[in-house]
């Protein structure tokens, strides 16, 4: 009986431990929900974003407020944009700049997310 209590506080600690990990706030799941609205922007079928995608960039950048979770979301928007062949390099580097975002680094297909400061 005594293990059993054991093994089920230490499950107990490992999920509480991965629920508080830095990094972790945010998902991929996240990144792709508030950007969605942005893809035919991104494909150049329209010149400017939409307002709800402009409303998922604030979004995101709020979400992405730590290191770990910026270098995460990075990561996550070069996942999805690899979905994507027809994804234009200059709409994807312009995003932040059309929707009125200020991020402290720049956003491209090929852009290291580890240097993120």
């Amino acid at each position: 009986m005594m293990k059993q209590v054991v093994i089920c506080v230490m499950v107990a600690l490992a999920m509480v431990q991965f629920m508080v990990e830095p990094g972790s706030a945010i998902t991929c799941a996240d990144v792709d929900r508030n950007l969605v609205q942005c893809t035919s922007y991104l494909t150049g079928s329209v010149a400017q974003p939409a307002p709800g995608c402009c409303a998922g960039v604030t979004s995101l950048k709020g979400m992405a407020i730590t290191t770990p979770d910026k270098r995460f979301a990075c990561n996550c928007i070069k996942e999805a944009a690899a979905r994507y062949q027809n994804i234009k390099d200059e709409a994807v580097s312009s995003l932040p700049s059309k929707c009125g975002v200020q991020i402290s680094f720049p956003i491209s297909k090929n852009f290291d997310c580890n240097s993120i400061p």
